[in-house]
């Protein structure tokens, strides 16, 4: 344990390295809110914090939900679905990074720690256990800031799940996955050099999943060349998609909630200011 002055006072930080499971299950059983921000999650640890939590906790996860991270078996959608199936919300942050843990308004581990058997467990991984309830408080500020923001931030749904199955049970075995990648190969690198969280499944696994307004959004989009594109690139296809919606008056509109449903599915980013940024790659 040492002390760290956080507004003129003493913050008690205790760094953690692996293993830290025991650490953290301490903290799941003995706090009634617990607010949970990882990329990845796996389905035994999601397991083990359901079954150690307070019966009257109340949880909030914040994840990375990009249809790579399910293809490379770095996050189990099973994970989402244990936690959906206990009526605890989950939302992706699609550009989330940080691991952050904070229980009731006391206790928060800030650590390079995913939640997954790797991160508490096996690997190599430093972290700060902060018993400090100001700097705590702030940290709940933020996760909460974040967890609300509608631009930032969608749903995950039983339905978006049942998408990415129906899309990752189409990828050809020989494009199947059967190992886990470190997650520095899985984040994107630095601007000059190529993009490694890209979805390399097949167009076509995404293409024969999707229906109606979202097949077609899609089509478009991966007409677009490149990753990056902007919605102006979309809308220059408005007339060809009133022409296979020809009840829909309001086809800059709808183009507007079909990305922000592609984005909701993991298949694009959004980087802002009306630029967008493709989650696959055209093979």
């Amino acid at each position: 344990m040492c002390n760290a002055e956080s507004g003129g006072k003493l913050m008690k930080l205790e760094i953690i390295t692996n293993p830290s499971t025991d650490i953290f299950l301490d903290l799941v059983r003995t706090s009634q809110e617990q607010l949970l921000a990882s990329p990845f999650i796996k389905a035994n640890i999601a397991k083990m914090i359901l079954d150690n939590k307070p019966a009257k906790a109340e949880i909030s996860l914040l994840t990375s939900y990009k249809l790579t991270n399910f293809y490379r078996k770095s996050s189990d959608l099973s994970a989402l679905k244990y936690f959906i199936d206990k009526k605890i919300e989950v939302r992706n942050f699609p550009t989330l990074h940080a691991k952050t843990y904070i229980f009731d308004s006391e206790r928060a581990i800030i650590t390079s720690a995913n939640l997954t058997l790797g991160g508490l467990q096996n690997n190599y991984e430093c972290g700060i256990l902060i018993h400090d309830s100001n700097t705590v408080k702030r940290l709940k500020s933020d996760f909460l800031t974040i967890f609300g923001d509608k631009d930032k931030v969608s749903i995950v749904t039983d339905e978006i799940i049942s998408t990415t199955e129906g899309i990752l049970s189409k990828v050809p075995k020989e494009k199947r996955i059967k190992f886990e990648k470190s997650e520095k190969d899985l984040f994107p690198k630095a601007d000059d050099e190529p993009e490694d969280d890209l979805y390399e499944g097949g167009v076509a696994t995404i293409a024969n999943t999707l229906s109606g307004w979202h097949l077609d959004t899609f089509k478009v989009v991966s007409r677009i060349p490149g990753n990056i594109f902007k919605i102006d690139q979309v809308y220059a296809y408005k007339e060809q998609l009133h022409v296979l919606h020809p009840k829909n008056h309001r086809i800059e509109a709808k183009i507007r909630q079909q990305l922000q449903e592609l984005r909701d599915l993991g298949l694009i980013e959004f980087i802002g200011g009306g630029v967008y940024r493709k989650l696959w790659k055209d093979v």
